[in-house]
């Protein structure tokens, strides 16, 4: 049969319990009301006044008549046998007051103005509940009211948590904020006897309540304290809910129709009297479309108007189904109007409309004409679209002005009703994680902001209101959403708007469950690249103008805080995707906003006390959060600590040097800084031998090397030239302590070292010294080594670059996806590696390495010559690189950027160096034997300037802070001549160069220089 795509649902009454005579109901002239029982005398009566009939609505005993005009409700007494004949009761609101709509629970009545104010009558008192309401709904002994800002409200006994605020409290008469919905769009609400639903905007339904028959869907008979989101509808959008005493009926936009919960008396309509725990197809009405339903105490009713008739199933005890008869009915089977003649309406009426009614034992079908506007009981929260904005725009300094901006300040003050504004139409055979249309969301907000009074009324409404009301407590996803939409809003991006919006935004997303963070994580994870690089931005942009305003208060604290963890969520995710380079996080005006002493000794006063009650972390430290720091900012933030480790060593020397006779501390402990004179000739020999007296720390302390038989101060140029000299002997391969893979050009750890272990222990010792006292090496290590250093897990890359044959062809074994695999390669789980053979598996001599097993056999072999053929003397070094570094601060760092760190760069500009010159008086860049100088240098090799460099600075590394700021100063000794040689004072890169006249002089004693780079005095 053809479905109509067009359908209406109506509101039903909900179930509780009453007795009338079952009769079968008398016809009413037109047709236009039955009763099912019927009650002659109060049908007299409705058909007397049906066309200004408004809203009926059935409980037990009562039923309540509203009117058009809404002036009073009329409630009728539905006593057994008197027919409901008596004299209603009536019931008005205050003078001028209209009324809306009303529902019953067991013994009271809710009734809504017009004007959304709720008021809740019982036997006693009228309360008046403050609150600007579109819904309402009654249980028997609770009610839901929901707000127009799309808050649900609860109120009245709470055994079984039908509130859904958890068992604070077995009942209130105060509305409670169901906070477990906040900020999810609600469509409709329902309220059986004791358990509670409510159906969101994008079709999803929560329950909540007593459930000892199912009646939550949630597949259990567990009662729930908070609203669960009910599961297993095959991606199916629901439209309607309805609850009956213990029952519950969903319907969907297609038309089905789904029931739960207590099936004793066949209300769930699938031929049998068992419970179902979780929504079930009624199968009787697959081949129709339902278009509305409703639930009384232990029956249903569903009517289907492409047939014209409405369908009843469930209890039948007082004549309820309109089926002749008292007895229960298992399936769906149609109403009659009288023993063998079934009701049948005019199907395709465009004039009339059914409203069907049913609660406690009573079924009320109202056919009247559209016109007469039977109430809508499913008003909705306001939202924004494309006509909306067009009206907005076009309201201004119009009558409307005014409503257009209290339309505004409703929308942007309310996260369900931005939210519920830009839902994407779900259709059922999709699941999508997200139900908002963001590109409708973005042209909506690019149009509203074009206009400044928009722009400036959106901005106070999301500061005052709404970002207040962002639902961290709320655990359904679809609550969420409304993080996803903001990030999308121009005025979140406006520079001066980040105190007022970004921080308040990124304080909430904080304070949020780790299960509603990971949804969030999740959602950043499929944003494209622009739309994640600008939200990264948002909050980057909110620390870089925080920084400019930094005094250190503890408000600024939480503020950079709040910020800092935020752009954490959002890097943890970029680690993931690799979407963004790790310089979109960086903010590189920490470099020089950023107070490194103080940064330091917070970090040393957090570590001292992480594992203590002590540790109340008031003060953000920013180097927690080690993305956001530059390399230059992480050096800085390294030779900080450095710095400070040895002003500590040397306060120390000096208190302890008053002890010296009483104490008898050792003439180490009292110097305050690490002294070794070394002999050139002999310079591993004397450096081992002077490390193995020293205390760990001793070597903590400011460095001072001196050359035997040489004169120099070392103000930093002796120390890299001690460097310089020493590494270069250690890492020689005629040395042995290394082994360099054929045609390579980086070194490794050998897998039979010539040396014992302690020696390697002493190599990691000098590289950590190097680094603690601020100088770069020449280590040709591959990246495999820092990424060690930092327990990461070396790569096939890294293997390429240690031995890029050996890589080559590993790559070419897992690139090959040929049949005859095993007969082109012919290999088995052995290595041959430093001249070593090894099995890399028990007797791997003899398997032979396939398809199947080639990734395992390439991980293994990995993982052997980084790993286990090395892992004795490895440890070595990396007990001595730690003992001199903390492992903390080194591990800031990215691997690159260690590298970097430790063995300096290469990368040299000459013309930089050039273009950098510092002339003192006497020289200018123009002066003849500058000229000379510099094309004499340009014409040199590049081993020829290199050893310049270690003329002129003690080393041929830069640092990374100097790769652009290469720097060389000339002086011009008045007393000097052209017989004089160059001269360098190495600590601060000073050249003294006399004014020679000619080319060849400075051709002659610029290789002078260079061919005696090394010494001092």
């Amino acid at each position: 049969m053809e479905r109509r795509s067009r359908r209406k649902s109506r509101r039903n009454g909900r179930s509780t319990a009453g007795k009338a005579a079952a009769s079968q109901p008398a016809k009413s002239p037109g047709t236009q009301l039955w009763l099912f029982p019927s009650a002659a005398g109060l049908q007299r009566a409705l058909l007397r006044r049906v066309e200004v009939t408004r809203q009926l609505c059935c409980s037990p005993g009562r039923l309540a008549v509203l009117e058009r005009g809404g002036a009073g409700v009329q409630v009728h007494q539905l006593l057994a046998g008197s027919g409901g004949a008596r004299t209603p009761k009536c019931i008005k609101l205050g003078k001028n007051m209209k009324i809306h709509s009303v529902d019953q629970g067991a013994e009271h009545m809710l009734i809504l103005s017009s004007d959304g104010k709720p008021f809740e009558y019982d036997n006693y008192s009228m309360k008046h509940l403050r609150k600007k309401i579109i819904q309402i709904t009654c249980g028997d002994y609770h009610s839901l009211a929901l707000s127009k800002g799309g808050e649900l409200f609860a109120w009245g006994q709470n055994l079984h948590g039908q509130l859904g605020v958890g068992r604070k409290f077995p009942s209130t008469t105060t509305p409670q904020i169901v906070e477990h919905l906040a900020g999810v769009p609600l469509a409709q609400i329902s309220a059986g006897e004791a358990h509670s639903m409510a159906l969101s905007m994008s079709g999803n339904i929560y329950s909540w309540g007593k459930n000892e028959f199912g009646q939550l869907g949630l597949g259990h008979t567990e009662s729930k304290d908070y609203p669960s989101l009910i599961e297993g509808l095959d991606n199916q959008k629901v439209e309607f809910v309805a609850c009956g005493g213990s029952h519950s009926a969903l319907l969907t936009q297609d038309g089905l129709l789904f029931t739960f919960g207590a099936g004793k008396h066949g209300q769930l309509g699938h031929n049998s009297t068992q419970n179902e725990l979780r929504p079930c197809l009624v199968a009787e009405l697959v081949e129709y479309r339902v278009t509305q339903i409703a639930c009384g105490r232990w029956h249903t009713l569903a009517y289907v108007s492409d047939l014209g008739k409405v369908f009843s199933f469930g209890s039948g005890k007082d004549g309820q189904l309109g089926n002749g008869g008292t007895r229960d009915q298992l399936m769906p089977l149609p109403v009659k109007v009288s023993s063998s003649e079934e009701l049948k309406l005019e199907s395709h009426t465009s004039e009339k409309e059914l409203i069907m009614i049913a609660g406690g034992n009573q079924s009320i079908l109202l056919w009247i004409k559209k016109e007469n506007s039977y109430v809508n009981l499913k008003r909705t929260i306001p939202t924004l679209n494309e006509g909306t904005v067009k009206r907005w725009i076009a309201d201004v300094e119009t009558k409307r002005w005014q409503s257009t901006k209290r339309e505004i300040q409703e929308i942007f003050s309310s996260p369900a009703c931005l939210t519920g504004s830009f839902l994407r139409k779900r259709r059922t055979t999709e699941m999508m994680p997200v139900y908002l249309d963001l590109n409708k969301a973005r042209n909506i907000f690019k149009e509203l902001t074009q206009k400044d009074w928009i722009t400036n009324m959106i901005t106070t409404c999301l500061k005052d209101n709404l970002l207040k009301r962002l639902p961290f407590h709320s655990p359904p996803q679809e609550a969420l959403e409304i993080f996803f939409l903001l990030p999308e809003c121009p005025v979140m991006h406006i520079s001066n708007n980040w105190e007022s919006l970004v921080v308040p935004f990124a304080k909430v997303v904080c304070k949020m469950s780790d299960q509603s963070s990971l949804v969030l994580e999740e959602y950043w994870a499929t944003l494209q690249e622009s739309t994640f690089s600008k939200l990264v931005q948002m909050f980057k942009t909110a620390v870089i103008c925080q920084l400019d305003y930094w005094d250190e208060s503890a408000e600024e604290n939480g503020n950079v805080q709040a910020l800092l963890e935020m752009l954490k969520k959002l890097h943890r995710v970029n680690q993931v995707k690799c979407q963004l380079p790790e310089s979109i996080f960086q903010v590189d005006e920490l470099l020089h906003r950023l107070n490194f002493f103080v940064e330091v000794c917070r970090r040393y006063l957090w570590k001292m006390t992480v594992d203590t009650s002590e540790n109340v972390q008031c003060c953000v430290i920013f180097s927690h959060f080690p993305f956001i720091f530059n390399n230059l900012s992480k050096i800085k933030l390294l030779h900080t600590d450095t710095l400070l480790k040895i002003e500590g060593k040397k306060h120390k020397a000096y208190l302890r040097s008053a002890a010296i006779e009483e104490e008898g501390e050792s003439e180490f402990a009292l110097r305050p800084t690490f002294d070794l004179t070394v002999r050139r000739n002999h310079l591993i020999e004397d450096v081992l031998n002077q490390l193995s007296q020293f205390e760990n720390e001793d070597l903590r302390k400011e460095l001072w090397v001196s050359f035997s038989g040489e004169i120099g101060y070392d103000l930093g140029g002796v120390k890299k030239e001690f460097f310089y000299c020493l590494f270069a002997e250690m890492i020689q391969p005629e040395y042995g302590m290394f082994m360099y893979p054929e045609g390579a050009s980086c070194m490794w750890f050998p897998v039979k070292p010539k040396f014992e272990k302690k020696r390697y222990f002493f190599f990691g010792v000098l590289c950590g010294l190097s680094l603690f006292n601020c100088n770069v090496a020449n280590l040709p290590f591959p990246l495999a080594l820092f990424k060690k250093l930092l327990d990461q897990m070396p790569s096939l890359e890294d293997l390429k670059e240690l031995s890029p044959d050996l890589g080559k062809n590993l790559q070419t074994l897992l690139d090959d996806e040929g049949d005859n695999f095993e007969e082109v390669f012919y290999i088995h789980f052995n290595v041959h590696w430093d001249r070593n053979d090894t099995n890399l598996i028990p007797n791997g001599s003899s398997i032979t390495v396939n398809q199947t097993n080639k990734r395992d056999y390439v991980s293994k072999y990995i993982n052997y010559i980084f790993n286990d053929s090395v892992k004795a003397v490895y440890e070595e070094f990396r007990r001595g690189f730690y003992k001199m570094c903390d492992e903390d601060i080194i591990k800031l760092f990215h691997p690159e950027e260690l590298k970097d760190v430790i063995v300096g760069n290469t990368d040299y500009d000459w013309k930089t160096f050039e273009k950098n010159a510092h002339y003192e008086p006497g020289y200018n860049s123009s002066h003849p034997t500058i000229v000379m100088f510099w094309k004499a240098f340009h014409k040199l090799t590049l081993e020829e300037k290199k050893k310049f460099l270690v003329f002129l600075t003690g080393t041929d590394r830069l640092e990374m802070k100097d790769l652009n700021n290469m720097k060389i100063t000339f002086c011009c000794p008045e007393s000097w001549n052209e017989r004089d040689p160059i001269r360098a004072l190495t600590c601060f890169s000073i050249l003294f160069l006399p004014k020679y006249s000619t080319m060849e002089t400075v051709e002659e004693a610029l290789q002078e220089a260079i061919n005696n780079s090394r010494g001092f005095g």
